[in-house]
């Protein structure tokens, strides 16, 4: 593609695209940010780093610094992810890319679900909870909730995130409390650890492609991490770990996405903006607040 068609897609999706605006307006009409989730899913040869720089940008000139740092990961062979933005007072969000050295920057046909723009929010969440039957919690429950989360699974899967191969991971157990609960004695133990959480976002998953699992997504500020409590409704047990495979076999009982998933990802011939063309991507964008 030449480099002036190129910019130009570029430009049109941040200033006119359909998807682009309805992903801003998912995240300015939330009423609560903190308890809601997007995935975005678009084709790209735009390296991650400039596409990082152009969000972040139109968002600093919406007002809506950046509040704290993006990840890159790769949820899956073949796709990369700009994971955990969060624009100050907003959902956070996963901008998940496949690259197509054809293409500047375009919403991708498909996605998740068939979509590719995902919404999970609280209420979205609350009927989600509605098909479990959750255990009463007794002295019984609560024993057994203070013990995991004191039990080497626990601590150990507290290791995998700040670990410089790790790019994302999940905790997994099987249980059967409501995941409020998971997450108070959680937030305890972690306390206990000295990590701070800046919030916890109640929110889904698609495990094993077809069927969405629950999880509990701990966005941490000291370290500044983000990890996650994987949950599958079992009624015959309080809480213990999940040991059985769910997305990866290494590591059981943890779900684990390691820098060289991203690596293979990023073994692609992609293109670097420079600063004027971010700039000038920017300023063919309209802003109001």
């Amino acid at each position: 593609m030449e480099r002036k068609d190129f910019l130009n897609e570029v430009k049109y999706y941040f200033a006119e695209s359909d998807h682009w605006r309805r992903l801003c307006a998912a995240l300015q009409g939330d009423p609560d940010p903190e308890g809601s989730h997007v995935h975005a899913y678009v084709e790209t040869s735009v390296h991650p780093e400039s596409l990082e720089a152009l969000m972040t940008g139109y968002f600093e000139r919406l007002g809506w610094p950046s509040a704290r740092k993006i990840d890159h990961m790769a949820p899956k062979r073949g796709m990369g992810s700009l994971h955990g933005i969060e624009p100050k007072g907003k959902p956070h969000f996963d901008y998940q890319w496949f690259f197509n050295k054809d293409v500047g920057l375009k919403p991708l046909d498909g996605g998740e679900s068939g979509c590719n723009l995902l919404v999970w929010n609280r209420w979205y969440i609350n009927q989600f909870y509605l098909q479990f039957p959750f255990r009463e919690v007794g002295f019984e429950e609560e024993d057994a909730l203070e013990d995991y989360f004191k039990s080497d699974h626990f601590i150990k899967g507290l290791e995998f995130p700040v670990m410089p191969t790790t790019n994302h991971m999940h905790i997994n157990v099987n249980s059967s409390v409501h995941p409020d609960y998971i997450q108070k004695y959680a937030e305890a133990a972690l306390e206990q650890e000295g990590i701070k959480v800046f919030y916890v976002c109640p929110n889904v998953y698609l495990a094993d492609g077809k069927n969405y699992r629950g999880k509990l997504v701990f966005m941490s500020q000291e370290p500044e991490v983000v990890f996650d409590i994987g949950w599958k409704f079992t009624p015959e047990v309080i809480i213990e770990p999940a040991w059985e495979a769910w997305i990866f076999e290494e590591n059981p009982g943890y779900d684990v996405w390691s820098q060289d998933l991203l690596d293979e990802v990023m073994n692609e011939d992609y293109v670097r903006l420079t600063g004027d063309e971010i700039k000038e991507v920017l300023d063919a964008c309209i802003f109001s607040r």
